[in-house]
């Protein structure tokens, strides 16, 4: 990267036999590289904070000569990098990670806020902080000043406790089409949430510490062309359901994507009464809650205009519901669920969902061998193999204890899924699979854009590793697998489909038990670790 593409092939093996007009038109090529791939080269830097001593990173006097060139930044340090940052002016992105507060002076802000100044093309700003930071209310101005171009702002973990830093980021926010805080704390600072937002189209509000509900329910409020809420109190704080349904659709109107979790939800029918409060949802992703079938018949009022679904971190999920999803959503194109038991495909009606880019289900058979797990197989894969926009199929099982799944055999009728000619990932961990020649070669042959595949292929070690170099030999990525105990998963396994509908009925009848009672505040299917996000590490993370 410190000098020109030379092709020391061509220098070093073809010159001697070329002539000179020969060599002139080479290193004539020589500089058109140059030019047209030094600037892809640099168009993302990352600096780690070793990049002085590592051998993979250009080097300060490289990244000087070439700074106009970078438009993504993502700073792990800035240290010895002034030359470069000063020569940076076209930035598109900045990154910058939490740790670089924590082990620089308090003038890193003297330098991002220089540095945003020089690059007024910034669309797109990601800070992680170490909650004990926040950014400076000089940065936020350069911000809402400098950058007109401006569209997404992230931050995670900042502590506020000057009020014109938070001025500053209302005035931020009000230019925007993006903006996520998450974990965020505001320590007595009253905020002004009358303000409107007009260009917010999408809002992430996780975890924001010192902000009321009231605070946030207003603040949600004056975004009037909002499109897009993820939103999760603090697990001390109730949700305001009561508020949420009487104003935001009616503030929202362009409301289509919802994403919350189970946070401040204490009765089982608020998330009934929230998504019945809106009107056309095209997103809906819940995670950490339960979803009773009251619930589920609340999310049905959508399932004409529904494009993405997101159940798989749920609980109380039934397999009748994701039939049921896969018969009634035409538009379909993500659906991510915990679970399908296979007779419910082969006795349910076909689905309508033949949009569907990403399928996320463990399907479940409810036979060990005979013509019950035959047809239940074929079903299934007739079923799939109806779904010809498919990329990404995942059959994998949560528990590792019940490996039972789909079984992707040519005898069971996976012939079906030749028509799935956009797969390109292909998941079926903690499954069963007995993947032999033929049907190895038919996977290379039939599915020609497949460029990952994941799962144990055989019960016997030695076949899955041979199945796994012939895939890697057609460059098809593989994860590595841990080899299994051989103590564990010797016998085959089903799901007992009549323990899921003793289990339901028994939900059920608790289910109408608690509902509409005042003194079960607290009723909910919570164990102690679902629903809990990871612990924050101070990068910029995504919901």
């Amino acid at each position: 990267m410190d000098s020109p593409l030379q092709l020391p092939e061509i220098l070093l093996y073809i010159a001697p036999y070329l002539t000179h007009q020969d060599l002139v038109v080479c290193l004539t090529v020589c500089r058109q590289w140059s030019q047209s791939f030094t600037p892809l080269i640099f168009r993302s830097i990352i600096a780690q904070e070793d990049w002085s001593t590592s051998k993979d990173f250009p080097s300060l006097s490289s990244l000087v000569k070439n700074a106009h060139s970078v438009r993504s930044l993502t700073l792990k340090t800035t240290v010895g990098l002034a030359p470069f940052l000063e020569q940076c002016t076209r930035l598109k992105t900045l990154v910058v990670h939490g740790d670089i507060f924590s082990k620089q002076q308090e003038d890193i802000w003297i330098e991002l806020t220089s540095l945003v100044r020089r690059n007024p093309l910034i669309e797109r700003v990601f800070l992680g902080f170490n909650r004990q930071h926040s950014p400076s209310t000089a940065f936020l101005n350069a911000l809402a000043e400098a950058c007109p171009s401006l569209k997404r702002y992230e931050s995670s973990q900042g502590k506020y406790e000057d009020q014109d830093q938070v001025e500053a980021l209302l005035k931020v926010l009000r230019q925007i089409r993006s903006v996520s805080t998450r974990y965020e704390c505001f320590t007595n600072i009253p905020v002004d949430t009358t303000r409107v937002f007009p260009h917010m189209r999408e809002l992430t509000l996780k975890d924001a510490k010192g902000l009321s509900t009231q605070s946030q329910v207003d603040f949600v409020c004056h975004c009037p062309n909002l499109e897009h809420l993820k939103w999760t109190v603090c697990r001390d704080t109730f949700f305001p359901v009561q508020q949420f349904c009487a104003r935001v659709p009616a503030a929202c109107p362009n409301l289509r994507k919802l994403q919350m979790d189970g946070c401040g939800i204490p009765y089982p029918s608020d998330l009934s009464r929230i998504i019945n409060s809106l009107a056309q949802l095209e997103l809906l992703a819940f995670c950490g809650t339960a979803i009773f079938p009251r619930t589920f018949r609340s999310m049905e009022r959508h399932f004409r205009t529904l494009r993405s679904l997101d159940m798989v971190d749920c609980f109380s999920v039934k397999s009748w519901m994701v039939q049921a999803t896969l018969e009634g959503c035409p538009l379909l194109e993500t659906l991510k669920v915990p679970y399908l038991v296979m007779s419910d495909v082969e006795v349910g009606k076909p689905w309508v969902s033949l949009r569907l880019k990403q399928l996320h289900v463990h399907f479940r058979p409810t036979a060990v061998c005979g013509q019950d797990f035959i047809s239940q197989h074929k079903a299934t894969f007739q079923a799939l193999g109806r779904l010809t926009e498919l990329q990404i199929l995942d059959t994998s099982a949560f528990d590792p204890m019940g490996p039972e799944g789909l079984q992707y055999r040519l005898d069971l009728g996976m012939a079906s899924l030749q028509t799935l000619r956009k797969l390109s990932v292909l998941s079926a961990v903690n499954t069963r699979q007995y993947i032999e020649d033929e049907e190895l070669s038919w996977i290379m042959s039939h599915w020609p854009l497949l460029t990952k595949i994941e799962g144990i292929f055989h019960h016997d070690w030695d076949r899955h590793e041979l199945v796994t170099k012939e895939l890697q030999a057609g460059g098809i990525e593989v994860p590595d697998q841990r080899k299994p105990d051989l103590d564990c998963n010797i016998t085959p396994w089903a799901f007992d489909h009549s323990n899921d509908k003793e289990s339901e009925d028994e939900e059920m009848s608790e289910y109408d038990e608690h509902e509409d009672g005042e003194d079960n505040e607290y009723f909910y299917y919570y164990s102690e670790n679902e629903g809990e996000d990871d612990e924050p590490n101070g990068d910029v993370a995504e919901f």
